[in-house]
């Protein structure tokens, strides 16, 4: 048997003079210089901005929830006065806000650089006091907060649409 895998181990082994056989050559290859960059690279940039704007809130007894201040007596100027409403524009320029109040349940006032008082129908189901502290917008392409468009965000997540616009006018009111 050991006879047997030495002839097996033999016949296996490649022959001393035996031709080792060359490997084929290689294809001819065409090889170009390399490419010039090219002069000017362009490259695309998309730039998303986004602007959040913060409106303040002015206390109202609706949101005042401190002590009151003790009575004073009231003087000539001091006239009560009784807001009416008007037709405003649907839209109002972002950066002419300067405040707001919530003076009833579901409309806040809004005050603009202009001293005008331009009251915002909040959408069914949102509520004046949500916005206690003031409310947030986001700015948009044309700067303007319109009414069934946009909508203001409170501090507590609560987010509204206004419904509708109207201008407040102040008449004084006598107290004969």
């Amino acid at each position: 048997m050991l006879t047997a895998t030495a002839l097996l181990l033999a016949a296996a082994a490649p022959a001393a003079d035996a031709d080792i056989p060359a490997p084929p050559p290689l294809p001819l290859v065409a090889v170009a210089p390399p490419l010039e960059p090219p002069v000017a690279r362009y490259w695309q940039v998309i730039i998303e901005e986004q602007i959040i704007i913060r409106v303040p809130a002015k206390r109202t007894p609706l949101t005042n929830f401190s002590a009151s201040p003790a009575p004073r007596a009231r003087m000539r100027d001091d006239m009560p006065i009784v807001w009416k409403e008007k037709k405003a524009p649907k839209c109002v320029a972002m950066r002419d806000i300067r405040g707001m109040q919530a003076v009833q349940r579901d409309s806040i006032d809004l005050i603009t650089r202009q001293n005008q008082r331009l009251r915002a129908q909040l959408n069914r189901g949102c509520q004046a006091l949500d916005f206690y502290a003031g409310f947030y917008m986001k700015g948009n392409k044309d700067g303007r907060l319109c009414e069934d468009r946009d909508e203001i965000h409170a501090r507590s997540g609560a987010r509204c649409e206004i419904d509708k616009f109207r201008l407040m006018v102040a008449v004084p009111r006598d107290d004969d």
